[in-house]
């Protein structure tokens, strides 16, 4: 073999080995189970209002991502309203589509919270915006719960608020 070849082998194995051994010393990610130190979003809604208006329903809430990761925003593709005798599930294309207005809090008006059809509702670490919806259907007064799904956060640390129609 020329020595070109050989110096170029030494060299991959030298390499691969010093990215084995620091992923082992770093993370345990050679032998033994890989941790991933990276936190879930953790979505809060602070505050739930529904008026009737006309034939519909205007829903204001206003949704924090109080944890998770910075890089990319919190997305709840999915919400469901119910009482103990009816429910409703919207996914992200209904709460695009019922989504009439976004207002950010004014302490993170560099920060822009939005809804998509794939996303839904989509909240930047650290931000909050009140995300009125004016939902096509007429809710009877009472009692009512609403439950944002995070993908992968368990169904136990789901954002949930109540609320009622009077």
């Amino acid at each position: 073999m020329e020595r070109t070849i050989i110096i170029a082998i030494v060299f991959s194995v030298l390499v691969a080995g010093w990215i084995l051994a620091t992923g082992q010393w770093a993370y345990g990610n050679v032998v033994g189970p890989l941790v991933n130190h990276s936190k879930l979003p953790t979505l809060e809604i602070t505050y739930i209002n529904a008026v009737p208006q006309g034939n519909g329903t205007l829903l204001k809430l206003n949704v924090t991502d109080v944890n998770g990761p910075d890089a990319y925003p919190a997305s709840a593709p999915m919400m469901e309203i119910y009482n103990s005798t009816w429910h409703v599930y919207l996914n992200s294309s209904m709460i695009s589509n019922y989504t009439v207005k976004v207002i950010q809090a004014p302490w993170n008006s560099n920060k822009k919270d939005y809804v998509n059809w794939y996303s839904g509702f989509a909240v930047i670490l650290g931000s909050e915006a009140q995300f009125q919806l004016l939902l096509p259907i007429h809710l009877s007064p009472g009692t009512y719960h609403v439950r944002l799904f995070t993908p992968a956060v368990s169904p136990k640390d789901q954002a949930e608020a109540n609320f009622t129609v009077g």
